[in-house]
C-alpha cells in the first residue's frame, strides 16, 4: 500500500500535469469517476489562479482586454514551477514573465508598477520622516542626520509609455515612479530621470549629508534640496536615529 506522502504526491501530479498521471489504486470509485471528479478539481484550481492573477494585476487586464490577458495568463501558470506556487506568491513573478514575451513595454511596466504596489501595501509598518524632523537643525546635524528607505517605498523606472489606466498621472509619460505608503494609502509620484536616480540610492545611504552629496553629483547644487525636500513629502524616508 503506498505511503500517505506518495499518494498525496500521486494526487498533485495528476492536477498538474494530466491524465497520464492518474493514481488509478486511490480511489474507490470507478476510474471514470474518479478522474471525472479530479478534472474538476484540476479546473476550479486553474480558474482559481487565473482570478488570483486578475485581481493582482487589474489595471493591466483592462489594459489588455480580457481575451488576450487571459491568454497570457494561462500560458504563465501552465509553469512547472508556478504550478506547484501557492495562490498567495502566484503573481510575482508575472512581470518578469511578460518581459519574455512579445508584449509592449508599456504593459511590462504596467505589471511592475501593479506588483510593486502591492509589495507596497503590504510592507511593514513606519513613521515616515517629517520635514519638521529636520527644520530646526542646524548645518552639521541636518548633515549627521540619519535617515533610510521607508519599508513600503518601491521605484519602477518607465520603458515605454504611460498606460491609459494610468491617466490620474497625466499625459506625459515620466522617467519612473515612485510608489509610497507613507499612511494608510499607497501613492504614486512620477519623477524625473535625476530623481529616480537619487531614489535609488537611498537605500544604501546613512545620512542626510550622503543624500545630499547624491544628489549634488547626479543633479546639481541649486536643486539638489527641492529634490530631497519632495522626497520626504513623498513619504519614503524614516528616521533611523
Amino acid at each position: 500500500m503506498p505511503s500517505l506522502a506518495d499518494g498525496q504526491s500521486r494526487f498533485i501530479a495528476c492536477l498538474q500535469q494530466g491524465p497520464d498521471h492518474f493514481p488509478a489504486e486511490l480511489f474507490s470509485e470507478t476510474d471514470e469517476r474518479a478522474l471525472l471528479g479530479l478534472k474538476a478539481h484540476a479546473n476550479t484550481v486553474s480558474h482559481a489562479r487565473l482570478v488570483a492573477l486578475e485581481n493582482a494585476y487589474p489595471k493591466l487586464h483592462a489594459h489588455m482586454g480580457h481575451e488576450p490577458f487571459h491568454a497570457i495568463s494561462r500560458e504563465y501558470i501552465e509553469q512547472d514551477h508556478i504550478l506547484t506556487c501557492d495562490m498567495n506568491n502566484i503573481a510575482q513573478e508575472f512581470g518578469s514573465f511578460l518581459a519574455t514575451r512579445n508584449l509592449t513595454a508599456t504593459e511590462v511596466d504596467l505589471a511592475r508598477v501593479e506588483w510593486a504596489w502591492i509589495e507596497s501595501y503590504n510592507s511593514s509598518e513606519a513613521s515616515p520622516l517629517e520635514l519638521a524632523e529636520i527644520a530646526t537643525l542646524d548645518e552639521a546635524q541636518l548633515l549627521a542626520f540619519p535617515i533610510g528607505a521607508h519599508p513600503a517605498m518601491r521605484l519602477i523606472k518607465l520603458r515605454g509609455d504611460l498606460s491609459p489606466e494610468l491617466s490620474e498621472l497625466g499625459t506625459d509619460t515620466p522617467d519612473g515612479l515612485l510608489i509610497a505608503r507613507p499612511e494608510a494609502d499607497v501613492l504614486f509620484h512620477p519623477v524625473d530621470a535625476v530623481s529616480h536616480d537619487i531614489t535609488e540610492k537611498i537605500a544604501n545611504i546613512s545620512t542626510m549629508g550622503n543624500l545630499l552629496t547624491i544628489a549634488i553629483e547626479l543633479g546639481d547644487e541649486t536643486t539638489a534640496m527641492d529634490r530631497i525636500v519632495n522626497l520626504i513629502r513623498a513619504g519614503i524616508m524614516i528616521n533611523n536615529n
